[in-house]
């Protein structure tokens, strides 16, 4: 499926956004993630817990009325209970005798910053240090996040939103109402990759217009060029911050006070829903202005504008691939380089979750006591030994 050449299309051995920390509550609710249903719900020691949303007996949706009681989470057909942080099937009421050793399939999940991020892969493979820290997401006590944007569902594949900001040349023309942002379309970039990171940095030369208006205010205005570099960083497969182009150097001036022309970062994060659809979550964080909060509504409402805009775009590519058919050929510039970068990145991920599960799946042909996986108890067989 374009633009990945192997029938999987997901990292799955990887931290992503499943939801907002203040989204979560006692109250269960329901988000696919990877053609997956996820409960969410918080237990009663405020533990965020995240279950497979179907129950293993009728297939009924955990999150539809279902109860949290203590640390586990009853269905509302029939009353089967899980605990919320192991799985395992504590209670049948009507098989009372019934051995519980059923494990409904729960996900490692850890809250930092404003979000609950969940690792959809091999639980065993899950590992907190992975996650990008508060520093690095620019959302240490350093910086004042605005508001964070409502959750949408966008009708289009994950990828389509990553290579749209890894491509910011169509600032200039999709955003073009919306901000004054010309220079990015020819600035130079360079890319720079680690285990943990991929990062591009464009080098600008910007003059003072809108954009510098409504950041750092009129009384501010300088009149020659500002030196300084838009970066776009990719932290996990689907966390990835960019700054406005913040200034270093004032032609005429000097270095730039960082107190005046702060850092302003923009946080886009996706998360595969299905191979369709994507879940689209962001805030803005910003080390000036920090206690004007209306200039965080501000920043709120203009990135929502400029989101629709970037959203329209994807549900519109995401259409026209469905209708006819993956690009036979696709013309490649320069601006298209971070793009394939990140694309051979995150095959190359796949490819190796692929040949680690062919492998594993061959020793446990080999060896059958190898899977750990508890064995369900069908409908007969509780009923048998409930009797």
């Amino acid at each position: 499926m374009y633009p990945f050449r192997a029938e999987s299309v997901y990292v799955r051995n990887a931290w992503y956004v499943g939801c907002l920390a203040q989204e979560v509550s006692d109250t269960p609710f329901e988000r696919v993630i990877m053609d997956k249903p996820v409960v969410f719900f918080r237990t009663a020691s405020g533990k965020v817990a995240a279950m497979h949303g179907l129950c293993p007996h009728r297939y009924y949706p955990l999150a539809l009325h279902g109860k949290v009681i203590g640390e586990t989470l009853q269905c509302n057909y029939h009353g089967y209970t899980f605990d919320g942080h192991s799985g395992l099937c504590v209670r049948i009421p009507s098989a009372p005798k019934a051995p519980r050793n059923f494990h409904q399939r729960v996900y490692p999940v850890v809250e930092r910053g404003p979000w609950v991020w969940i690792w959809p892969g091999d639980p065993a493979l899950a590992d907190e240090s992975k996650l990008p820290t508060l520093e690095e997401l620019h959302l240490d006590a350093r910086f004042m996040a605005s508001p964070l944007l409502k959750p949408v569902l966008v009708k289009a594949r994950y990828m389509l939103g990553l290579e749209n900001l890894m491509d910011l040349t169509h600032i200039g023309f999709l955003h073009a109402a919306s901000v004054d942002f010309e220079e990015i379309v020819q600035a130079p970039l360079s890319i720079s990759e680690t285990d943990a990171q991929l990062r591009i940095v464009r080098k600008m030369r910007t003059s003072w217009g809108m954009v510098q208006d409504v950041l750092y205010k009129p009384e501010n205005r300088f009149a020659g060029k500002s030196e300084s570099d838009s970066e776009t960083i990719v932290h996990t497969p689907g966390y990835v911050t960019n700054t406005s182009s913040t200034p270093r150097e004032i032609e005429g001036v000097g270095p730039a006070d960082p107190s005046v022309f702060g850092e302003l970062w923009f946080h886009h994060v996706l998360t595969p829903a299905t191979r369709h659809s994507t879940h689209y979550f962001g805030t803005q964080s910003r080390s000036h202005r920090r206690e004007e909060t209306a200039f965080g509504e501000l920043l709120h409402h203009i990135d929502t504008e400029i989101r629709s805009q970037d959203i329209e775009a994807m549900e519109a590519i995401e259409q026209r691939i469905q209708q006819f058919g993956e690009p036979p050929v696709e013309l490649m510039t320069k601006s298209d380089t971070a793009a394939g970068r990140l694309r051979r990145r995150l095959q190359r991920m796949i490819d190796l979750e692929v040949s680690s599960s062919t492998a594993a799946a061959g020793t446990e042909a080999l060896n059958p006591a190898a899977k750990l996986a508890e064995p369900a108890v069908g409908p007969e067989e509780a009923a048998a030994q409930s009797a």
